[in-house]
Order: C-alpha cells, then structure tokens, then sequence
C-alpha cells in the first residue's frame, strides 16, 4: 500500500505544456515540475480489483508531501515521515511503530519519477471529453507493473486520476479529489508527537 501511495505522490505534479511533445517528453519534464513545489496537499479516491480473483477494495487517502517527508492518512492507519524517520499508527492495535526512512539523498519522490522516466516508452491513447487525455506508460524494468495510465487535462495541466496495473492483472486506481500546492506549513509538521497519540503503546523498531 505504501508503495503505490508514494508512487501516486510522485507524478501528482505531472506538467504538460503542448499536445505536439511526445509522451516521453511529457512525463521527463515532471521531475522539474515536482521540484518547482515547496509542498503539495491531496486526497485522493482509491480502488483496487482483480475480477478473477474476486478482490475488490475502496478507500480514501489524504496527505501531505514535501521534499522527503511526508504526512498521509488512510482507513486506520496514520504514517508520517520527516525524512529520515516513519512514525506508523495503527488504529486498530492503538500502537505506533518506528523505523528508519530509506529515502535517497536526492529526495524519494523524485528518485522514483527519475526511475520510471529513465525507464519505460510512453504514447498518448483514447480520446476524452474535451481536453482530457490519457498516457499510458509501460516500464522497462521488472518491478511489478505491466502499464500505468495518466489521465490528465492538457489545458489546465490537472492531473485527474492513475491506473497501475500489476503483472498480477490487479488494478489499482487513483482519483484526486484535491491538489493544493505551496502551502506555509509549522516547522514541526512531520513530526510525530506522543500528545497526538497518548494512550498509544510506541514501539521502536529501529
């Protein structure tokens, strides 16, 4: 789950500026974009399903980015990470655990576009309804994903939602719901705080 959460942060500031640039192009000027912003705020609508095998999963996701660190809150569970820590919550146990972060110097999110632009053909596909189009990109490397699916307004530069699909033929799809950037943010604010949590058991995992 927190993969494909960290992926989806990765490519929520994807940039287009002409319908004429191949999708290749499209998708390499998003780690510039990505670094354009102090921080970024979402939600986002989550399915996953694999008719087969009978799954089928929906919840809401919310969160906070900005450079390695990270704030996201899911159905029961509450993650923050100030770069080089990940304070996980757990609703259901009322416990938190904490690990250390493995987060490139360069800033994880940005670690990951750069793998995926580095590695993968991309083209335009479908239509849409007015200015929306879709990209569809398949890897080149071996890391689980069979195509990811970009859907996004080229007007307005509005990412709309992502399709993953695994090499376990299990989709898993992203709608954003909201995107708000640069944000003035405390100086505390991924960091975990014991207040937030007092009757929680902490375990450290380190």
């Amino acid at each position: 789950m927190k993969r494909y959460i960290l992926l989806i942060i990765s490519i929520l500031t994807l940039s287009l500026n002409t319908l004429a640039q191949d999708a290749e192009t499209v998708l390499k000027n998003a780690v510039d974009k990505l670094k354009s912003y102090e921080n970024i705020e979402f939600s986002i609508d989550y399915i996953m399903v694999n008719p087969s095998a009978g799954l089928f999963d929906q919840i809401q996701i919310s969160g906070y980015t900005q450079g390695n660190a990270y704030k996201i809150k899911t159905y029961g569970q509450d993650v923050l990470c100030d770069g080089t820590t990940i304070w996980t919550y757990y609703e259901d146990s009322n416990e938190v655990n904490i690990s250390d972060a493995d987060i490139s110097g360069e800033g994880y999110f940005v670690s990951i576009i750069n793998r995926y632009c580095e590695n993968m053909t991309a083209k335009f596909i479908g239509g849409g309804d007015g200015d929306i189009r879709t990209i569809e990109v398949t890897p080149l490397i071996n890391d689980g994903f069979k195509t990811i699916c970009i859907t996004l307004n080229i007007k307005t530069l509005e990412l709309k939602k992502m399709s993953l699909l695994n090499d376990g033929d299990t989709t898993f799809t992203y709608d954003i719901t909201k995107f708000v950037i640069n944000q003035k943010l405390p100086v505390d604010f991924f960091i975990f705080k014991e207040s937030d949590y007092p009757d929680a058991e902490i375990i450290d995992m380190r």
